[in-house]
């Protein structure tokens, strides 16, 4: 494995741990407050941290690196404000679990931009994952309206990781072009929904601390690092990496929150987990040995 391809793995394990963490942080300062202000909160300090540090990252600016950030950033406020809006009646490890669905989609997704039919293993793999996600929601209250808008927001991140990897498949140095407009847009998003999403708008300290974390952590440091080092791995080598992100947020949300799944939502986790590394490891197989022609 080269040295690069080992960065990368390093930098997005990193990433699905502060996205882990962020589940159990988020869900406890949701009470009452607002999800989709609490969006703008945290992306207005991710923008604010990008200034100082825009000659650092190589931040530039040109129409494509523009339209390809708004397309990127309406995929990104998608998976945002249907991800903290369901975190408000799902539980933390739940909403992970739901959101990691994105891997089996990518699994989908990727073949069909690149204009190529999914094996039958990945569609295979994709109905066991939502077999898994049936039993996940099935013991307490069925499929309530937080997985409902969870499970929109995995089909606004599957699109959006592929994507990324379809905008930054040639190795260059514009890709931070793409950073800031999608902040900026899922601000903008958020802002036109704060009006017509259940919520108050108020900030203390624990909203601003949790805000902060994300956006530097969760947000900056993992945006940045999915524009450079993902297309090293491609979306499914890297999606395989983001199935860690759903049990790191069960280990945060066990030791933040207290919480602890039900034998039959265990069942549910497994059988997700099962379908998600199945349809990544054969669809990174057949990325594999295509490259070998």
């Amino acid at each position: 494995m080269s040295k690069t391809k080992s960065k990368a793995y390093v930098n997005l394990l990193l990433v699905v741990v502060f996205w882990g963490l962020t589940f159990p942080m988020q869900k406890d300062i949701l009470h009452g407050l607002s999800p989709v202000f609490y969006n703008v909160v945290r992306f207005s300090f991710a923008v604010l941290l990008l200034i100082p540090l825009r000659k650092r990252l190589g931040l530039s600016f040109s129409s494509s690196g523009f339209k390809k950030g708004v397309v990127l950033g309406l995929f990104l406020s998608g998976g945002y404000v249907f991800q903290t809006w369901g975190l408000v009646f799902t539980s933390a490890s739940k909403s992970a679990f739901i959101t990691a669905l994105y891997v089996g989609l990518v699994a989908i997704l990727s073949p069909l931009i690149e204009r190529k039919m999914p094996t039958v293993v990945q569609i295979a793999s994709l109905v066991i994952s939502l077999v898994g996600l049936y039993f996940l929601t099935s013991p307490e209250g069925g499929f309530n309206f937080g997985d409902f808008l969870t499970t929109l927001c995995a089909v606004s991140f599957a699109l959006h990781v592929v994507l990324i990897s379809h905008f930054t498949k040639v190795a260059s140095d514009k890709e931070m072009e793409l950073l800031l407009p999608q902040f900026v847009v899922v601000i903008l998003v958020n802002l036109l929904l704060t009006p017509f999403v259940e919520g108050s708008i108020f900030i203390n300290y624990r909203i601003l601390l949790v805000a902060l974390f994300t956006a530097v952590f969760a947000t900056i440091f993992a945006v940045v690092v999915q524009l450079k080092y993902q297309r090293y791995l491609g979306s499914v080598g890297a999606s395989l990496i983001y199935v860690g992100e759903p049990a790191f947020a069960l280990l945060f949300a066990m030791i933040i929150l207290g919480e602890s799944p039900s034998r039959m939502e265990i069942v549910g986790l497994s059988l997700m987990t099962l379908g998600m590394v199945a349809g990544g490891t054969v669809s990174l197989i057949r990325k594999e040995r295509e490259a070998r022609g």
